[in-house]
């Protein structure tokens, strides 16, 4: 958790660098697509494909995705824009299409599912097509294209780790260390069907690295949640909707960056179902207005609080029970990807720093006793466009700087 203190020790511990880390952060909030993608005077890009060569139709397509993630994910485009300028157009263009994927539902105006659903499929073959370097005449699908046919990153040098790629090229057993929608850890085994995904993209370059399933899980998942708009039944619903959106979309972020690590994976997948959940409640007051609610069904039922009390932002002390459980889950699941920083190779914490936004998110809910619809909680982290409060840019960079998250 987060406080005043460590940021004012920092302050003093690392004066200059501090002040100029916050005025990086402030320049990027108001810098254009362009300073985002690192257009101005720096290193060469060891990609080989910098901004300032990129054909014109990628560098409009990018600076379309930086805009994007910078009105519709402020918290995430603040970190986004202070990592290596190699690596940015690849994570804005990933968390772009998350975006897009999630804003399906809001630009479906017809009653009828069909429309949603061709929607949907139509990401499906736009990432199918990005695969295949022929991407339709869409900026994030364009994007895309581009970065799943980019030369990979050199991974930083680290320790020999088995990966579920290695196990699986071996024959070995994913059940130790993997990942499922109902947990990850080593006593709860990866799904066959992810891990065959992170086997098959174990490649360090090209579109090889970067896993087909995460993509399609992402796209099936929101799908599924715009046809069937009933609450979770239970937790364990809860998390799986949030593994197969944020956990699917950290894991192609370390794709993007070249790790191949089953402890950075482990710690992705934690994080993932933290910043899942954690999204869920704090969009709360936006979903009621929509008459949507993702509270489980048997937690309300316990503490007698109906769908429509949800709907109309009546906060019963019933209420502030679910949502102080609800983000009990996320907090525990944050904890669970902090235990493994010390266990990720170099380069994988600058790509955990969404557990920045999370923990100051449900530090502030306990501070407002569990109501998500408190006007001063929605108003410092409603989680959409404009300023970020400046403790949190300061936050990130702190983080940034000590590689940690």
């Amino acid at each position: 958790m987060l406080s005043t203190r460590p940021l004012a020790a920092v302050s003093g511990l690392l004066g200059g660098a501090l002040r100029r880390a916050a005025a990086a952060a402030a320049t990027a909030e108001a810098s254009p697509a362009s300073s985002c993608l690192g257009a101005g005077p720096a290193r060469a890009s060891t990609s080989g494909r910098g901004y300032a060569s990129m054909p014109d139709t990628v560098r409009s397509a990018l600076g379309f995705c930086v805009q994007q993630v910078r009105q519709y994910d402020y918290p995430n485009y603040v970190w986004v824009a202070q990592m290596d300028k190699d690596l940015r157009p690849a994570l804005f263009a990933l968390r772009a299409f998350n975006i897009e994927t999630a804003l399906v539902a809001d630009q479906v105006r017809s009653k009828e599912s069909v429309v949603g659903q061709i929607r949907f499929q139509w990401w499906r073959d736009a990432v199918r097509a990005a695969y295949e370097d022929r991407p339709p005449n869409h900026p994030v699908a364009i994007a895309l294209a581009h970065v799943l046919h980019s030369p990979g990153p050199t991974p930083p040098p680290a320790p020999a780790v088995a990966t579920p790629a290695a196990d699986a090229a071996a024959g070995g057993a994913q059940a130790d260390a993997g990942c499922s929608d109902s947990g990850c850890g080593s006593d709860s085994p990866r799904s066959s069907a992810a891990a065959a995904a992170a086997g098959s993209s174990s490649g360090s370059s090209g579109p090889g690295r970067f896993s087909r399933y995460s993509f399609k899980r992402i796209i099936d998942v929101r799908e599924s949640d715009f046809l069937d708009p009933q609450p979770p039944l239970d937790m364990g619903a809860l998390e799986s909707y949030a593994e197969g959106t944020a956990s699917q979309l950290l894991y192609l972020q370390l794709a993007a960056a070249g790790i191949k690590h089953r402890d950075a994976d482990h710690a992705a997948s934690h994080l993932g179902r933290a910043v899942g959940i954690t999204t869920l409640l704090r969009g709360m007051p936006v979903h009621a207005a929509a008459r949507r609610s993702y509270l489980p069904v048997d937690l309300c039922a316990e503490a007698r609080v109906s769908q429509e009390d949800v709907y109309s932002g009546v906060v019963s002390e019933g209420l502030r029970d679910v949502a102080h459980k609800v983000a009990s889950l996320a907090k525990g699941h944050l904890d669970e990807a902090r235990r493994l920083a010390p266990r990720l190779p170099p380069g994988a914490a600058g790509l955990m720093l969404p557990a920045v936004a999370v923990d100051r998110y449900l530090k502030a809910l306990e501070a407002a006793n569990f109501d998500p619809f408190d006007a001063g909680l929605l108003k410092q982290h409603g989680g959409g466009s404009g300023a970020a409060p400046l403790s949190y840019v300061l936050a990130v960079k702190w983080h940034q700087l000590r590689g940690t998250y």
